[in-house]
């Protein structure tokens, strides 16, 4: 068992201890166990897994931010964070839609990454949050 917390620019998301965690990096999924390495990695797009001492699992949903594994503790600062419970799908593919829109009409190279960026972000929503639905 090692302790977590998961913070958000918003708020916090978890804070408690857990066996196994697995985490979205920028070069790919992490996973961590007790007495782990000292570590600091940029987060990725993509879900936290924390697996509980009864082996039930709990997802959250993150986009950027740092990681910290240090004496049996993990700190993760998320740019964005939400529970996969409380992601909207209908409203993630609603703007999935919008910016897909917005896409085909921006004239930067600038607004075309921003809207790509945006794009990406709510098409991992849709499937993350498929994923736990798909598992319940």
């Amino acid at each position: 068992m090692f302790k977590i917390n998961v913070i958000s620019a918003e708020k916090q998301l978890f804070e408690g201890e857990i066996e196994f965690l697995t985490v979205p990096t920028v070069t790919g999924e992490v996973g961590i166990l007790a007495h782990h390495h000292p570590l600091i990695a940029e987060l990725g797009l993509g879900g936290l897994k924390l697996v509980n001492k009864d082996k039930t699992e709990q997802m959250i949903f993150v986009a950027g931010g740092f990681m910290e594994v240090s004496n049996n503790q993990v700190t993760i600062l998320a740019d964005s964070a939400e529970k996969i419970e409380d992601i909207e799908v209908e409203k993630a593919k609603e703007a999935r839609q919008k910016a897909e829109k917005e896409m085909k009409e921006a004239k930067s190279d600038v607004d075309k990454q921003k809207l790509l960026t945006e794009i990406n972000l709510q098409i991992m929503k849709e499937k993350i949050a498929g994923i736990a639905k798909y598992k319940k």
